[in-house]
């Protein structure tokens, strides 16, 4: 045998007898092989040898009644498949204050303070370890050289499993901890771990628990089946978590508190006994791409002053409220999703602050309430299929923007006493109530938003306090457009468009004193259909070619419909269409009407039209550009989408560069496939230009296959708009200015710079602005001089 190979064995006459004696009799580097058997003695290993079993791990046992069972203070040495046990209540079974200790398969046993304990100077490095102590904990490192767990077992422990405190550092993986009356890993003083691929279940407390200055990154750290809080955070050092999961917890998946702002990437917190998050106390940190499901109670708890910041969260299935802000707290949430919360989706109370960006809300009773002095501003946001009102603010500020709420079982937006609310370009639509009530006590601005489709009033207006609707679109509601409900002078409402109402506006001079209440689903449903868009298709000025178009169009989804009534297939169609002409042809009004034909055909779910441009598409910023096509299509969805001016996105106009309005239209493509049943997209623009815009993406030429041309308008047509405004403003046209008028639009250059009925709208409004002024001359007019225009008011020269 080499003379660095030495025996123990408690076999006389074959080697050492005990281990301590081999250790100190070897020279530095030796082998030393221990026969099975039990060695009862404290062993302090002073060189650097190796220490195995001959027959493999659990074969030998080094038993220390008292003391500590082994002791390294070697620079280096290993021990492989031994096991060491103490009694000893005050001491470790392993002790390393200098130097570094391998351990290797081993099974290392205590019932004091600690199993293992690294101090001062000392390393560990132990793989494929089982630890256990029934009194106290599994490892404790205070060593700024701490070492390494790898493929470690804990279970049955007293306290905690791995602890990392004062200046320790510790690397562990692979390991695995079940059953541990304290924390699973306890971090404090200033400690520094780094965990990976590792598993923590049946803790009594949190665990995972970062405290003081400690600092953890973590990742793919798994808390399961403990009785407590999963990851407790509560350090003003650095603390990462990438693809953590906390599961089944008796408290919260994750508390956050005492200023602590970790960072939490792709992280999961499902079935948590108490909220899904919690801040505390001034905290904060950033989550990416996270999510909190089956929660009881709150999703995400944010109070006592935290401003975390969210990107990308999604909370589900929680009993309560799936958000809930309060104390002043003022996080930040972008691409936030709540769906299926038992109770409201968000609540913002009790001075919460806050700012969202693009939020859906999907369920719940409420989709947001926000109350007692609160603020909040919110962008993006989409709320649909919740049991009560779509949003709710009451003594507290809300300034919501860019959203639409859908198919709500109360008010759309509902002010009550103490509200102050802001809306912008927001559309309701199918609320059981009314689209926007203010009501006793409430002020504030409604700015080109939409009610549509609703059961009772589009915008009620039940308060003394200010409001000023301006810009809007109420149509097709069960009640009234616009209903004043008190008469006074603090309602101001401006250019309001309203049609499809089943009774008149009142407001102003007409309020009335009765509100309409919500319409039985029946009535709602006739409602829908009131007015029929194909005979105002019909009763267009001109566009022969484009009724004929659009009628066969419509006629090929009629039949499509019938031959899936009768269980034939359905014949392929041109559901995306390019509209292809100069602009005032009246694309627009077409696309509005096609789309409503198409909602009573049942082709569409809602048939509304949302109009965009190259603006609305493209974004500032790298990756921008996605997002923000997205969600303008998301808007349109059950619609049609109108992008006017669809050429640019291909020419690199905007100030944004070609790259960006490519990206565009590189997502407009996908997102037509992804939901071709459930959106009609219209390219408009110039027609070369268009040609360029089909061009510019190997998959939009296909995807739009019927390009219909809208001519310019003829001289007589144009004769004909300026007509109907004439009737539509109690005007007449004197017989002279009409053949005068016919004359002026055959002159007229058709130049990129005619408008066509828009040119037709400008010369009635110069007509009347020119009648004006002539009358304003005269002493007296009779009501006969003041609705005819004669051919004086025709400027040939403008």
């Amino acid at each position: 045998m080499s003379q660095n190979v030495i025996m123990v064995t408690q076999t006389p006459g074959h080697g050492y007898r005990r281990i301590g004696d081999a250790v100190a009799g070897a020279p530095e580097g030796a082998l030393i092989v221990v026969a099975p058997g039990r060695y009862v003695e404290n062993l302090t290993v002073s060189k650097p040898v190796t220490i195995t079993a001959e027959d493999g791990a659990g074969t030998v046992t080094i038993f220390a009644k008292t003391g500590v069972a082994v002791t390294s203070t070697a620079a280096s040495a290993a021990l492989s498949g031994i096991t060491a046990v103490s009694t000893d209540t005050d001491n470790p079974a392993v002790f390393v204050g200098q130097g570094q200790l391998s351990l290797t398969e081993c099974t290392l046993q205590g019932v004091g303070w600690s199993t293992v304990f690294a101090s001062g100077e000392g390393t560990i490095l132990m793989r494929g370890c089982e630890v256990g102590n029934d009194t106290g904990a599994g490892v404790v490192v205070t060593s700024p050289h701490g070492g390494v767990l790898e493929s470690c077992r804990f279970g049955e422990l007293g306290t905690s499993a791995v602890v990392v405190a004062d200046d320790g550092a510790l690397l562990m993986r692979a390991c695995t901890v079940d059953k541990a009356a304290g924390n699973g890993i306890c971090l404090n003083g200033r400690g520094r771990l780094t965990v990976e691929d590792t598993t923590i279940t049946g803790t009594g407390k949190p665990a995972v628990a970062v405290e003081e200055q400690a600092t953890m990154v973590a990742k793919r750290l798994t808390a399961s089946e403990v009785d407590g809080i999963g990851f407790y955070l509560a350090s003003s050092g650095e603390v990462t978590l990438e693809d953590c999961v906390a599961e089944h917890v008796g408290a919260e998946g994750v508390f956050v508190a005492e200023g602590c702002k970790p960072s939490l990437f792709g992280c999961r917190v499902r079935a948590a006994g108490s909220r899904g998050v919690h801040f505390a106390a001034r905290s904060g940190g950033f989550f990416n791409n996270c999510e909190v499901a089956d929660v009881s109670g709150v999703g995400v708890n944010v109070a006592e002053r935290s401003a975390p910041e969210f990107d990308q969260l999604s909370v589900s299935g929680c009993s309560a409220a799936g958000l809930r802000l309060s104390d002043a707290a003022d996080p930040f949430f972008r691409r936030l999703r709540v769906r299926g919360s038992d109770g409201v989706g968000i609540v913002v109370e009790d001075g919460g602050r806050g700012t969202m960006e693009h939020v859906e809300i999907d369920g719940g009773t409420v989709g947001l309430r926000v109350t007692g002095g609160s603020r909040l501003s919110a962008s993006g946001f989409s709320v649909r299929n919740t049991a009560d009102a779509g949003v709710v603010v009451s003594e507290a500020a809300l300034s919501l923007a860019d959203s639409a709420i859908d198919s709500v079982g109360g008010d759309g937006v509902h002010a009550g006493s103490g509200a102050t609310l802001s809306i912008l370009r927001c559309r309701v639509q199918s609320s059981a109530g009314a689209g926007c009530r203010f009501a006793d006590g409430a002020s504030g601005t409604v700015t080109e938003s939409e009610f549509s489709r609703g059961r009772s009033d589009g915008i009620v207006l039940d308060t003394a306090e200010a409001v000023r609707v301006s810009s809007c679109t109420v149509r097709d509601n069960y009640g009234s457009g616009v209903r004043q409900v008190r008469p006074g002078s603090s309602i101001e409402v401006l250019d309001l468009i309203t049609s499809g109402n089943s009774t008149p506006d009142a407001f102003g001079t007409s309020a009335s004193a009765e509100v309409a209440e919500p319409a039985p689903p029946a009535a709602a449903e006739r409602s829908k259909t009131d007015g029929d868009p194909l005979v105002e298709l019909q009763s267009l000025v001109g566009l022969a070619g484009v009724k004929r178009e659009v009628t066969s169009l419509i006629n090929l989804n009629k039949m499509a419909q019938r031959r899936r009534d009768a269980g034939l297939s359905a014949p392929p169609m041109a559901r995306h269409l390019v509209f292809a002409g100069a602009p005032g042809t009246g694309k627009t009004t077409v696309a509005r009407l096609y789309g409503q034909v198409l909602a009573q055909l049942g082709v569409l779910r809602e048939g509304h039209l949302v109009e965009v441009a190259r603006a609305d598409l493209v974004a500032q910023i790298i990756g921008g550009t996605a997002i923000k096509t997205t969600e303008a299509f998301t808007t349109a969805l059950g619609g049609v989408l109108f992008v006017d001016e669809a050429y640019t996105l291909s020419s690199g106009q905007g100030g944004s560069g070609p790259d960006f309005g490519r990206e565009a239209i590189d997502t407009l493509v996908k997102l037509m496939e992804d939901h071709r049943e459930d959106v009609v997209v219209i390219a408009a623009g110039y027609s070369t230009e268009m040609q360029q815009f089909l061009s510019a993406n190997p998959g939009m030429e296909s995807r739009f296959s019927r390009t219909i041309e809208f001519a310019n308008y003829t001289a007589e047509e144009l004769v004909t708009i300026v007509r109907s405004q004439c009737s539509k403003h109690d005007y007449q046209l004197e017989d002279d200015l009409a053949k005068a008028l016919e004359e002026y639009f055959e002159a007229i250059p058709k130049d990129g710079t005619f408008g066509n009925g828009r040119t037709a709208r400008r010369v009635f409004e110069r007509m009347t602005d020119r009648q004006a002024s002539r009358l304003a001359e005269l002493p007296s007019a009779s009501a006969a001089d003041l609705t005819l225009l004669t051919g004086a008011d025709l400027d040939t020269g403008a």
